[in-house]
């Protein structure tokens, strides 16, 4: 298997483990309270969906392809994701009434952070010394 489409299997791994959780964790709270369940998965996604994106265009290029096309996906992929995360924000807190409260603003967030968080923890679980 080529590094390029190791990689790109990694981040979609990594992805459905972060929408595993988020999933999860949503399930659990679900049995106290659904919207706040339903606030905390909209969060969890907005940051999948934009994950999502990133994988798929900084992946697209080959392995081999010239540095400057690889440097361009990757900068299309970011602006990407950012433009992403803005928009499902906005497009959450105009949408959905009970969003504009405060707490559930909170929970929204955290469910979005909680996302971004197992991102940036997998890889140091996977690759640390003594792991498969």
């Amino acid at each position: 298997m080529s590094k390029s489409l190791k990689g790109r299997t990694y981040a979609l791994r990594m992805l459905g483990i972060q929408f595993l959780i988020v999933s999860l964790l949503s399930l659990v709270v679900s049995i106290w309270e659904s919207r706040v369940a339903v606030t905390f998965f909209m969060g969890g996604m907005i940051s999948v969906l934009a994950n999502l994106w990133f994988a798929l265009v900084v992946f697209r290029p080959p392995l081999g392809s010239p540095p400057g096309r690889m440097l361009v996906a990757f900068y299309l992929g970011e602006a990407g994701k950012i433009i992403i995360i803005a928009l499902l924000f906005m497009l959450a807190f105009q949408k959905v009434p009970w969003v504009k409260e405060m707490t559930m603003g909170l929970v929204l967030l955290t469910g979005f952070i909680t996302s971004q968080l197992i991102a940036w923890i997998y890889p140091l679980i996977k690759h640390r010394p003594g792991a498969n």
